[in-house]
C-alpha cells in the first residue's frame, strides 16, 4: 500500500501570503489611467462633430490621459470658445429634454440628432397602429415623465425639410424613425443607413464653419484683418443673412455707439424682447449673429455666440445686449436671433450705424430704463454700463407707473480739462406741459477720460399713466461765447409711455 503526503504550497500552485503579495505588486503597477474617464471622451456628447480624420486620429495616438487632454484642447481650439459654448448650450438642453431612464438627453439617439440637426419640421409617435400627432412630445416635455409612454414601445418619427437642413446638404428632406423604449431606457434609429451618413456630414459641416470662422480671425468682439484680393484664391460667398428680409417679430432693437473707459469707440446693440412675444417662451438662451461690414462693402465681422435671455422684470420682459470694439467710421450690419442650436430665425434685422471717434464732440441719444445694476466689476467693451453700473435699456420704453423711471445720455469730449454742463428738462404728457426744470449744473459722472454720463432718475408713482415726451438740453458752459455749443448745445430727446 502506498500512501501520499498532502502537497506543499510550492507544489499547490499560486496561492498563500507570497502570491497575494506579487498580485498587489502587479495591481500597482498597471497604467493608472486605465479606466480614466477622459479617455471615453470620443463617446460623449462634446465629441458629436468630430471630423473622421479627428476620429481616425484619436483611435491611432490617444493611449493616455495626457493623449487624450491635448486632442481634446485642439478640438476646441480648432472650433473656438463661442462653438464650445454652443455645443455645451445644445447638451444641456438635450438632457432637459430626451432623457430616458438613467441615460442623459444628450447621450440619446434622438439627443444626439437634435444637437446635430436641431428642431424638426414635423413630429409623429406610432405606438403600433397608425402615425399620428405627436403627444406628449419629448420637445415638450421629458420622455420618462409621460404617463403614457413609460413602459412602452414607441416609434417616433421626425421630418425635417429642406429649410431645417444646412444648404450643403443638398437634400429637400430627411426622415428619422427613432424606436424607444422608455421603460427600459434603450432607443436607436430604425433607418441608420439613411440618416448616419446625414448626420456626420451636418455635424462636419458645423465644425467646418466654426474652424473657418476661427482661423478668419473673427472672434467675439474684436474684427478681422480682411486679407488683401491677390491673398484669396476667390471671394467667399455673402452670409444667407445679408439677403434676408428683415422681421423683427416684436423684438425691439437699440443701438449706440460710446467710448470705453480705455478711450476706444465701440458699438453696443440691446434686444428687449417684450413677455408677449411668444416665439422665444421657450428659450432661456439663443444664438446671435452679428454680421459687420465696412464703409467699402467690406466684411470685417462674422460672429456667432450663445447669449442668454436676461429677465429685464418679474412681469417676464427680457432683454439680451453686446457690443463690438470697432474703428471709427460707417458700417452696415446684420443681426440675428436664431433658436439655441441655430436653426429656427426668430428675428433679424439690417442697421446702419456710425461709430465715433474718441475727440469727436457729441451727446447720445437719451436712453431710457428703469433696471440698473451695479456690477463687481466692468470690462472695458460691457455694454450700456458705465463706472461698472449696467443700465439695461427699456426698448419698448413702456413702463409701469410704479416703476423707477431713468433717462441717461453721455457726453463725449466735452469743452476744457473740467467739463460744465448747464442742463433743463421739459416733459409733457398727452402733448401738455408736465414738468420743466429750472436751468441747473448738470451733475456728471465720469465715464472715459473724455465721456462723461447725465442721468436722471424720478421716484416711482412721478408718472401716471399716459403718453409723455421729454427733451434735456445740455449747454458747453466752458464753449466759447455765442457758439451753438454754448448757445444751444446738445438737444437730446424722447417718447415713452406710461401703463398701470
Amino acid at each position: 500500500m502506498s500512501s501520499k503526503r498532502p502537497p506543499t504550497g510550492a507544489e499547490r500552485g499560486p496561492s498563500g501570503p507570497l502570491f497575494f503579495a506579487l498580485f498587489l505588486l502587479l495591481l500597482t503597477t498597471l497604467p493608472a489611467f486605465a479606466a480614466d474617464p477622459i479617455l471615453k471622451w470620443i463617446n460623449s456628447p462634446e465629441a458629436y462633430f468630430a471630423t473622421n480624420e479627428e476620429l481616425d486620429q484619436w483611435k491611432r495616438q490617444v493611449v493616455s490621459p495626457a493623449d487624450a487632454q491635448k486632442f481634446i484642447e485642439q478640438y476646441w481650439r480648432t472650433r473656438g470658445e463661442a462653438f464650445r459654448k454652443e455645443v455645451h448650450t445644445r447638451i444641456e438642453f438635450a438632457d432637459s429634454k430626451f432623457g430616458l431612464a438613467k441615460v442623459p438627453g444628450s447621450q440619446t439617439a434622438m439627443g444626439r440628432a437634435w444637437m446635430i440637426l436641431g428642431s424638426p419640421n414635423e413630429q409623429k409617435v406610432n405606438r403600433g397602429t397608425s402615425g399620428a400627432a405627436m403627444e406628449g412630445s419629448p420637445l415638450t416635455g421629458s420622455m420618462q415623465d409621460s404617463a403614457v409612454e413609460r413602459g412602452a414601445k414607441v416609434t417616433y418619427r421626425w421630418t425635417y425639410k429642406k429649410d431645417r437642413l444646412p444648404a450643403d446638404l443638398g437634400r429637400p428632406e430627411l426622415v428619422i424613425d427613432f424606436n424607444t423604449d422608455v421603460s427600459r431606457g434603450s432607443q436607436f434609429i430604425e433607418n441608420p443607413g439613411q440618416v448616419e451618413p446625414i448626420l456626420r456630414r451636418a455635424a462636419a459641416l458645423m465644425s467646418s464653419r466654426a474652424a473657418a470662422s476661427v482661423t478668419a480671425g473673427s472672434s467675439p468682439g474684436r474684427p478681422s484683418s480682411p486679407s488683401s484680393p491677390s491673398s484669396q484664391a476667390a471671394p467667399a460667398a455673402p452670409d444667407p443673412l445679408w439677403g434676408a428680409t428683415p422681421a423683427a417679430n416684436g423684438i425691439i432693437l437699440t443701438e449706440e455707439s460710446f467710448i470705453s473707459p480705455t478711450d476706444r469707440p465701440f458699438h453696443a446693440v440691446s434686444f428687449f424682447i417684450p413677455k408677449e412675444v411668444t416665439s422665444f417662451t421657450q428659450w432661456n438662451s439663443a444664438l446671435l449673429v452679428s454680421l459687420i461690414r465696412d464703409a467699402t462693402g467690406v466684411q470685417i465681422m462674422g460672429d456667432r455666440r450663445q447669449v442668454d435671455l436676461k429677465a429685464y422684470d418679474g412681469a417676464g420682459n427680457r432683454y439680451v445686449d453686446q457690443s463690438y470694439e470697432l474703428a471709427p467710421g460707417k458700417y452696415d450690419a446684420a443681426f440675428a436671433l436664431y433658436s439655441p442650436e441655430g436653426t429656427s430665425m426668430l428675428a433679424n434685422w439690417r442697421q446702419q450705424f456710425e461709430v465715433y471717434p474718441a475727440t469727436q464732440t457729441r451727446a447720445t441719444p437719451l436712453l431710457l430704463t428703469s433696471r440698473i445694476d451695479t456690477l463687481e466689476n466692468q470690462t472695458a467693451f460691457d455694454p450700456f454700463t458705465f463706472v461698472a453700473t449696467k443700465y439695461a435699456v427699456r426698448g419698448d420704453r413702456r413702463f409701469l407707473a410704479s416703476d423707477k423711471i431713468s433717462f441717461f445720455t453721455v457726453v463725449q469730449s466735452p469743452t476744457g480739462d473740467t467739463p460744465k454742463l448747464m442742463q433743463k428738462m421739459t416733459i409733457t404728457k398727452n402733448g401738455q406741459p408736465f414738468f420743466k426744470s429750472p436751468p441747473e449744473d448738470a451733475a456728471l459722472t465720469q465715464t472715459g477720460p473724455k465721456s462723461y454720463l447725465v442721468g436722471i432718475a424720478f421716484d416711482p408713482a412721478t408718472f401716471k399713466p399716459g403718453h409723455y415726451a421729454v427733451e434735456l438740453q445740455l449747454r458747453d458752459m466752458n464753449a466759447p461765447e455765442g457758439t451753438e455749443l454754448r448757445t444751444k448745445g446738445h438737444l437730446v430727446k424722447s417718447e415713452f409711455d406710461v401703463v398701470q
